[in-house]
């Protein structure tokens, strides 16, 4: 009674609670104004190198600011960036759509198909390959031009409610800042230049939208526990393949579920299971209708539930609920990659219009800054100081800890466990 109540009491709220509500929760876009539409006619236009180079250009590195490239490495992206210049120019015509929405069926749950998201992902890095050769010949104008592309791209999945859609949008910011970072550290770039980047930047922050992601988790989820409710053996199925889960065997699972169903119906187990997940899930789309820091308290949410879900074997809650914390600290740190971008991008206008760099970002304000962008991490100002050469703006990250903006390397093993932190460094 108070699962089929609180679904109810969501439904009333106008919010989806099943595949086939999220796709009409999912605002409909005439396709004349669709940007989504014609960037997957830019994925199908995308090629391979048919040898080996397509191996290359797979495990390709951005080398550090003070590398360059090999001539070989030049030769290599820049064939493949040519070899893609139908599908560039047909994601340049997308971007210029005022409006974008996938075509994604939610009604499997969370079996639905986005094969668009990785192809975007990779659209992406070719965008990025073609700024850093023109950022490294020179070529200002449409190292910029590539630039905001980047941000358009990333734009495209605004409206996406699906937190892995919203993930690759934080990818794809991230690629953006990256390929900003590398473009100041090798060019002087104009005002014009300057105040397109600034205007860019500006537009891809936006509030909620992972709170938007969690009502669709909420959706695409909530259809499997009212599944396994009915249909106990869906459980095992779902956890098939697991050694562990909830400090049981899959094995053990099955006894319990297909043997002795009675047992799960009779006490609510499922249920409970479900209202948990439900309540949880209303709690921190609440707390996400804030910017951070405010949002983080959802991600401190989802840590401690997951002390509880071992606790009173909620062995759906603990699938489903797992990897969201993690979401909403990724969703920080893409405001972080667009806040020291804006940041620094005053820091050029600055440098151009004095002949020196600023003493602190304050001095920014107002010309280039209405005021000095917040940490999303803290709520602090964000962090600035000279270099022996240049400067670094960074953000403290997730441990809340300032030591300094120690930046993370390049070459950074999978394996290593130290603390970096979000940081647009400028060594010129």
């Amino acid at each position: 009674m108070e699962v089929d109540a609180k679904l109810q009491a969501i439904r009333a709220a106008g919010l989806p609670t099943s595949g086939e509500e999220l796709n009409a929760y999912y605002t409909a876009v005439p396709d004349n104004e669709n940007a989504a539409l014609v960037m997957i006619q830019a994925f199908a236009l995308m090629r391979d190198f048919p040898d080996s180079r397509s191996n290359q250009v797979a495990n390709f590195k951005i080398p550090s600011r003070e590398q360059l490239l090999t001539s070989e490495q030049k030769n290599l992206l820049s064939g493949y960036v040519e070899m893609n210049s139908a599908a560039l120019a047909k994601m340049r015509e997308a971007i210029k759509l005022p409006e974008s929405r996938y075509p994604v069926d939610y009604c499997p749950g969370p079996g639905t198909l986005l094969p668009h998201l990785g192809k975007l992902r990779r659209l992406a890095i070719i965008v990025s390959y073609k700024s850093f050769l023109e950022s490294g010949s020179g070529d200002t104008t449409n190292a910029v031009f590539d630039i905001e592309n980047l941000c358009g791209m990333a734009q495209t999945l605004d409206q996406e409610p699906d937190m892995i859609a919203q993930l690759v949008r934080i990818a794809l910011i991230a690629i953006a800042e990256n390929s900003l970072d590398h473009c100041f550290n090798v060019n002087s770039l104009n005002e014009s230049e300057l105040a397109g980047l600034a205007f860019a930047f500006s537009q891809v922050e936006k509030t909620n939208l992972m709170r938007q992601a969690l009502i669709g988790e909420l959706a695409i989820n909530a259809p499997v526990f009212q599944l396994v409710r009915s249909r106990p053996k869906s459980a095992v199925e779902l956890v098939e393949g697991a050694q562990q889960v909830g400090g049981f065997s899959t094995h053990t699972l099955d006894f319990w579920l297909i043997r002795k169903p009675g047992f799960f119906r009779a006490t609510g187990f499922w249920d409970r299971d479900f209202l948990f997940y439900l309540n949880t899930l209303e709690t921190n789309i609440a707390l996400d209708n804030f910017p951070p820091p405010k949002s983080l308290v959802a991600a401190d949410n989802f840590k401690k539930v997951d002390e509880t879900v071992g606790r009173k074997n909620y062995y759906l809650s603990k699938m489903f609920l797992a990897a969201l914390s993690s979401a909403i600290t990724k969703e920080a740190s893409s405001f972080a990659y667009l806040r020291t971008s804006i940041a620094a991008i005053a820091v050029e206008r600055f440098r151009l219009a004095n002949g020196r760099l600023p003493k602190n970002l304050n001095e920014l304000v107002p010309q280039f800054l209405s005021a000095v962008p917040a940490d999303p991490f803290d709520g602090q100002p964000l962090r600035y100081h000279h270099l022996e050469k240049g400067y670094v703006i960074y953000s403290i990250g997730s441990d809340g800890e300032d030591n300094g903006g120690r930046e993370r390397p390049a070459n950074v093993k999978s394996t290593d466990r130290t603390h970096y932190y979000i940081t647009f460094t400028v060594e010129r």
